[in-house]
């Protein structure tokens, strides 16, 4: 068996305040702790910390829960991947699932580089989420998880999709807004919710403009920011999906209009803990840019394009740009940081990233054994270097002037 050149250092830090699972990347009241992995690893989460066994062990207790793996490659011995479990239902408890900290990427100058924003992604500014539900960059290619051909089965999420019926019984079909039947009118009867009767029925035109009649829409020059309140059924308080199948149609529930130009349609989600069996609130955003050269901003104050009004986001907490046919994703330094939900398999190199699960931020870099022997000689170096200037009292004499001042 080769040995292995490599391995990966790991440092965890903890943030003694215990607040929605945040992380206060300006506090110094932390905990820290390293530990060094030289093969495939499972990493656990109990309690507040973070557990790293290798994969022969599993979980021993029901308080240990996995988020992923560091899998050390079969063939080159020196490769290592973070490996995360497939997460079925992001909504169970967002605070347990690891996170990618945006600031963490950086290029070869040391700059930060941004993240690459893809289908499926989930943001998290504070504790604000979103989720990339659909984009067009500068090919004209849209790319939507309101597609039928999207399988909802991979997301970290799933959209509420309802079949309606569109087969004609004994009894006449009606609209319940325009009070139109079937043959005074040739717009699509849906039955998107409970509600049973004479309030069956629904033209999806009408439910469209329903809905569309209680959206607010804020306009700036770089977004389109479209928001309504809990969308349900006022009668059986169902909540409403977000597509309708009909046959082999599948219809959004909301008709949304999409630019010429490129642009990025999110989701936002609030967790809304204090009333059981109701949907979350969901607010769409559409964010469009007509060149390169502009910047979206993100944050709390009165000059961001999209703003939240929540204490957890910062002033100006992050930028959303279009650049080179990808929108990018940037940290501005924010408190709580610019997050981004950890989906897929992450090669670790030398530069390091970090990953936050709740309120504990855990540091991932590739080290070689041979940089740590020469970084602790150089440790032992300074000791010894130390304890003879604290035996002479003098730096310059004789028993230490044959050490050399470095490696």
């Amino acid at each position: 068996m080769s040995v292995k050149n490599s391995f990966v250092e790991v440092k965890t830090v903890t943030w003694s305040k215990d607040s929605h699972g945040l992380f206060d990347y300006e506090s110094k009241n932390v905990q820290y702790s390293k530990i060094r992995i030289e093969q495939s690893s499972k990493v656990f989460k109990t309690g507040n910390d973070i557990l790293i066994k290798n994969t022969q062990e599993n979980a021993i207790s029901e308080n240990e829960k996995f988020l992923f793996s560091v899998q050390s490659h079969q063939t080159m011995q020196d490769q290592y991947y973070l490996n995360p479990t497939h997460i079925k239902d992001l909504e169970e408890n967002p605070q347990n699932q690891p996170f990618l900290i945006v600031r963490s990427l950086k290029d070869n100058e040391g700059c930060q580089k941004g993240y690459k924003l893809s289908l499926g992604d989930v943001i998290r500014l504070g504790r604000i989420e979103y989720r990339v539900l659909e984009f067009r960059d500068n090919s004209r290619d849209i790319q939507s998880l309101l597609a039928d051909n999207v399988d909802m089965e991979s997301q970290p999420f799933s959209l509420l999709k309802k079949e309606c019926s569109e087969t004609s019984d004994d009894q006449k079909r009606q609209c319940r807004i325009c009070l139109m039947d079937e043959q005074e009118s040739q717009e699509l009867l849906v039955n998107p919710c409970h509600c049973k009767g004479t309030s069956e029925y629904i033209h999806i035109k009408c439910l469209q403009d329903w809905i569309s009649s209680k959206a607010k829409k804020k306009v700036n020059p770089s977004a389109t920011c479209i928001y309504w309140k809990k969308l349900h059924c006022e009668i059986c308080k169902v909540p409403l999906p977000d597509l309708v199948q009909v046959g082999e149609q599948t219809l959004e529930l909301v008709a949304i209009y999409r630019p010429e130009t490129p642009y990025i349609l999110l989701e936002r989600v609030f967790y809304d803990k204090s009333r059981e069996n109701t949907k979350n609130t969901k607010t769409m955003i559409l964010l469009s840019v007509s060149n390169e050269t502009e910047y979206i901003k993100l944050g709390r104050g009165h000059e961001c394009d999209l703003r939240e009004n929540d204490i957890s986001v910062s002033r100006l907490h992050a930028f959303i740009r279009f650049h080179n046919g990808e929108f990018l994703i940037t940290d501005n330094n924010s408190k709580f940081g610019t997050l981004v939900l950890l989906r897929k398999d992450y090669e670790l190199e030398r530069k390091k990233i970090a990953l936050q699960i709740g309120r504990t931020v855990v540091t991932f870099s590739l080290k070689s054994h041979h940089s740590e022997k020469a970084h602790l000689d150089q440790i032992e170096l300074k000791k010894v270097r130390k304890e003879l200037s604290a035996l002479e009292g003098d730096a310059n004499s004789p028993l230490i002037a044959g050490f050399p001042q470095q490696l």
